[in-house]
């Protein structure tokens, strides 16, 4: 079932995709996008709501027109073809997929780096441009977040690449390394 959801899924974001590529539309599309996912995911019975039976076809897309008011129109279309097609549950999943090709067609690199303390905007800078050396990325979108585990250091993780410098690591291979 999960492949068939997976399918599902990957179809509505490469639609999506193509409808930003034509329409050269990524930026506002990406962002009316979000919104109305968040929306969704900070209200769980919209979607319960949205899926039941028990309000009428009218009344769902009622609500999909005050949910997608001023959204770029593909956003409107892929609510309304979900809604239609009893996949509305999937919007959050197509998103993702949606910011997933986007990133991949661009160059562009997610990564969240960890450090034990906080760092500045020029740490921030040298960490996004040694990742990007790294990976081979076009663009680094980076993500930070402070975790005093690591006890000093820095840890940088993608989707495909882990670059573990964290002194908590190192201190965990010696101890492997001598315990054996």
């Amino acid at each position: 079932m999960a492949n068939k959801k997976e399918k599902v899924v990957d179809q509505y974001a490469k639609a999506l995709l193509a409808y930003g590529e034509d329409q050269d539309s990524f930026d506002s599309l990406l962002a009316d996008l979000k919104t109305v996912v968040d929306v969704v995911a900070s209200e769980p019975k919209l979607t319960a709501l949205l899926s039941a039976q028990t309000i009428s076809e009218e009344d769902q897309v009622s609500l999909l027109d005050t949910l997608t008011k001023g959204a770029d129109q593909a956003v409107v279309n892929l609510t309304k073809i979900l809604l239609s097609h009893h996949h509305f549950a999937l919007l959050e999943d197509v998103s993702k997929r949606f910011v997933d090709l986007y990133q991949d067609r661009q160059g562009i690199q997610s990564v969240t780096i960890t450090t034990a303390v906080a760092v500045d905007d020029d740490q921030k800078k040298r960490l996004e441009d040694a990742f990007q050396k790294q990976s081979g990325a076009k663009k680094v979108e980076a993500s930070y977040r402070v975790l005093p585990d690591l006890l000093a250091g820095v840890s940088m993780q993608s989707k495909s690449i882990l670059i573990d410098g964290s002194l908590k690591t190192k201190i965990a291979k010696l101890q492997a390394e001598l315990l054996g």
